[in-house]
């Protein structure tokens, strides 16, 4: 019979996933070309020609870059989120699968979770998650910010350079208008790259760069102060911490957080 420490790590075993996983016998990437295309897209910044529903799917296109319009614009409906056309996104995770190549946009838009919190010890009635309340790392999780974009082949991933993933993947982000890329984040302030490092704003950055760090706000506000239009995006909600950016003229003038 298992002990509780024998369950737990049989548990975890079963729900972790292999931290490497092989060449798909279906696809004719080797490693080096997938490293390749890694290295050159992971952490790019391009600005959306579509809007993306947030939510655990986002858009698929074709290798023609090709996508169902009318059927994305349902997924937005359905999902009651979006992140609109004209917004720079940065893609945050490379993954490829079969004849699919994924990519995660600002986060992804699925809610994280951690695997403690999916597993519970006992038996019947008795049953307890591990993670306790108490635990510093089991508060909830912000609402996700993010989207994906799947592009589907026909049979098989090619072998592609990044200039030929970005060609395809054209039709929905146009990486030609980044205004916060990596080039450009190297000739920021210090000030302005430590607080890109820690995901934070900070007086002086403009709406891209806040985006870059923080992602998508939870609400945003447009009111006119004295004749001056003053936006102010919200990120986090109640019971915890809130943060408010306050922009005047597209540039951070105010911070506060609750």
């Amino acid at each position: 019979m298992f002990g509780r420490s024998c369950l737990v790590w049989f548990l975890l075993s079963l729900l972790s996933p292999p931290l490497v996983s092989g060449k798909e016998h279906n696809s004719q990437l080797d490693s080096p070309a997938r490293q390749e295309l890694i290295r050159e897209l992971s952490s790019e910044y391009a600005t959306l020609k579509v809007a993306l529903p947030i939510n655990k799917k986002g858009l698929t296109i074709n290798e023609s870059g090709d996508f169902d319009l009318e059927k994305n614009e349902q997924a937005m409906l359905f999902s009651g989120q979006f992140i609109a056309a004209g917004i720079t996104v940065q893609i945050t995770k490379m993954s490829f699968d079969k004849n699919k190549l994924l990519f995660e946009l600002n986060g992804g838009g699925k809610k994280k979770t951690r695997i403690l919190d999916q597993i519970y010890a006992g038996t019947g009635v008795g049953m307890t998650p591990l993670a306790k309340p108490s635990d510093p790392l089991s508060f909830r999780q912000p609402n996700p910010q993010g989207s994906f974009l799947t592009i589907k082949f026909e049979k098989f991933i090619p072998v592609l350079t990044p200039e030929e993933v970005k060609v395809i993947a054209s039709s929905v982000l146009d990486f030609s208008r980044k205004s916060f890329n990596r080039s450009h984040i190297k000739t920021l302030s210090e000030e302005f790259r430590e607080a890109q490092k820690r995901k934070r704003a900070t007086l002086g950055m403009d709406k891209d760069m806040v985006l870059a760090s923080m992602g998508q706000p939870l609400r945003r506000i447009r009111e006119t102060k004295f004749g001056e239009i003053v936006e102010e995006w919200i990120y986090g909600e109640r019971p915890h911490k809130v943060i408010f950016v306050e922009f005047r003229e597209g540039i951070v003038v105010s911070l506060k957080e609750y």
